[in-house]
């Protein structure tokens, strides 16, 4: 059985999640939502879920139904970055942040950050998925991202940010990504 897209928000939304109030540094959920729809072109954020998460609780509340199948957040690591994913994303988005060993989803998966992000780096310039004394911030340009976990070795795939603007994040775990530094508020359909 397949679940309409808004049917399963609605569903894992009202009954299956807790709700976080006013998280993630306390902003009300209208400001949530404004700064979350920020990480997609308007066509897309405007008709996606919205959800915020609580990395310490390990939970996912919507906050807003949606009905494309995207769903928009702020990454909850204190940087404030909005994301926009499909539904395969946002598996990988939300497993990424509630601390699950691998992301679910079976298939790649689509999502923007068009106000770019911040990555953790250390001083060899590998990029890490958590923020240690040893890293430094480096931001990030708008990009889209294909959550899918590429073997930079099988591809040919860079592991670094490079001059081509692609490369595969978070190479050699579970959550390796391919990057594209390409702002997805300049795309065209």
């Amino acid at each position: 059985m397949r679940l309409h897209p808004t049917l399963y928000t609605a569903l894992v939304g009202g009954l299956l999640l807790p709700s976080l109030g006013c998280a993630q540094g306390g902003m009300s959920n209208a400001q949530f939502i404004k700064l979350a729809e920020s990480g997609a072109p308007a066509d897309i954020a405007g008709k996606a879920a919205i959800a915020r998460i609580d990395a310490t609780k390990k939970t996912v509340a919507v906050v807003r139904a949606g009905s494309n199948g995207f769903t928009c957040s702020v990454i909850p690591d204190g940087t404030n970055a909005p994301f926009c994913g499909d539904k395969n994303a946002w598996s990988w988005f939300a497993a990424a942040f509630t601390g699950q060993p691998k992301p679910p989803n079976t298939e790649p998966g689509v999502s923007y950050m068009m106000q770019g992000g911040v990555h953790y780096e250390t001083a060899s310039g590998d990029i890490v998925m958590e923020k240690s004394a040893s890293t430094k911030d480096v931001k990030e340009p708008p990009h889209w991202m294909l959550m899918w976990p590429m073997d930079p070795a099988a591809t040919g795939l860079p592991t670094k940010p490079n001059a081509s603007g692609v490369y595969v994040m978070f190479a050699g775990t579970p959550y390796a990504h391919v990057m594209v530094y390409q702002n997805p508020g300049a795309m065209k359909q």
